[in-house]
């Protein structure tokens, strides 16, 4: 789906008034799901230096109350054009106040009987019982970490709060909180989805190393279910207008590394070893992995392991399940392969793969 196709805007009349909706369809493995995502204010107090909505800017200021936001949303998805709110804002007195607005709406709707997907961005610095209720009350919490260390954290966003009090240990919070409710998960709430964060990239001079390095700490030591990362874009008015634009390029391999990551079983030195200087190489990592690691391939596509599986440039995690429930029941042949990954994917697979009574296919 074209990136511009994931916005859609809808007008709802309500009983306040007549409502310009924002609806985001959000990737949920191979399939879309419509969101209703919102700032519940764009009234803020910071100057972060890429933001549009950074104090002093000569934008909209509005906001919604949590009632008729929650309003809004009910009607959305008992009419089926929504499955589930994203809801953040901006700080425009403190961070408590902030949090609590957003908390309070995903109350009112649960109280409401609103049974779809919660998502909520809560804001640094904000308290622990704000998170804790969070917790409760969303599928999915998570707080925006923005930059890779603590340094460009201080650049971009001066007065933001402390990078390792406001940032890291809430999201210490969140993973606390998540944790601490894993008994009681059902399917509705309690934080089932896991804490997720977001960094800005490119708005200063950093490395894709700099990402790497953060988002296995996230990953692997956090404990994270996503990293989003999100390229920079020059705003009019903005300290940072003049700078150029971060190629999408750059944000797509950022992503592929973190998958690489978190799915792939990919270890912080076997990225390192991809980079050209302290950047990834813009063409698809795990073709990049194969061929510096040659000796590794070809795989007997019968006789490897998930792991090993899983590293052939075009299979992933299901197809690798796939494979080998198919090869359980005999010897997996060219055409299977076909089937199972579509002529495309078999062409980027085909040369990392050999076959028990074949060097090569």
């Amino acid at each position: 789906m074209d990136k511009l196709r994931k916005w859609q805007y809808l007008t709802l009349m309500c009983r306040w008034d007549r409502c310009l909706i924002p609806v985001y369809r959000a990737s949920a493995g191979s399939r879309y799901v419509p969101l209703l995502k919102t700032l519940l204010s764009s009234i803020c107090r910071n100057e972060c230096k890429y933001c549009e909505l950074r104090r002093g800017a000569k934008r909209p200021r509005i906001s919604w109350e949590p009632e008729e936001l929650a309003h809004v949303a009910m009607n959305l998805w008992r009419n089926g054009r929504i499955r589930g709110v994203f809801l953040s804002s901006s700080v425009d007195r403190d961070p408590d106040h902030a949090t609590y607005l957003v908390v309070e709406t995903a109350r009112i709707l649960r109280e409401e009987g609103f049974s779809g997907y919660i998502h909520l961005r809560l804001m640094p610095g904000c308290s622990r019982y704000l998170i804790e209720e969070a917790a409760r009350l969303a599928d999915r919490i998570g707080l925006n970490l923005e930059a890779p260390s603590e340094d460009i954290f201080d650049e971009i966003c001066p007065d933001k709060g402390s990078y390792k009090e406001d940032i890291l240990k809430r999201l210490e919070w969140c993973l606390y909180a998540w944790k601490n409710l894993s008994r009681r998960r059902g399917d509705i709430g309690f934080c089932r989805a896991g804490v997720d964060t977001q960094l800005i990239v490119g708005a200063v001079d950093d490395t894709d190393l700099d990402y790497i390095e953060t988002t296995y700490l996230l990953l692997r030591h956090y404990g994270l279910r996503r990293v989003y990362f999100s390229a920079f874009r020059p705003i009019k008015g903005t300290p940072l207008e003049h700078r150029p634009p971060c190629p999408t390029s750059r944000e797509r391999r950022l992503y592929e590394a973190s998958f690489l990551i978190r799915d792939y079983g990919f270890s912080l030195d076997e990225l390192r070893s991809l980079l050209c200087g302290e950047m990834l190489p813009n063409m698809n990592l795990k073709v990049a992995y194969a061929r510096a690691n040659p000796d590794l391939y070809p795989i007997d596509i019968n006789q490897a392991s998930y792991w090993e599986l899983i590293r052939v440039p075009g299979i992933g995690p299901r197809t690798a399940r796939k494979i080998m429930k198919l090869r359980s029941r005999g010897s997996i042949r060219r055409r299977d392969l076909i089937e199972l990954l579509g002529p495309r994917r078999f062409r980027l697979a085909r040369r990392y793969i050999a076959y028990t009574d074949f060097k090569y296919f």
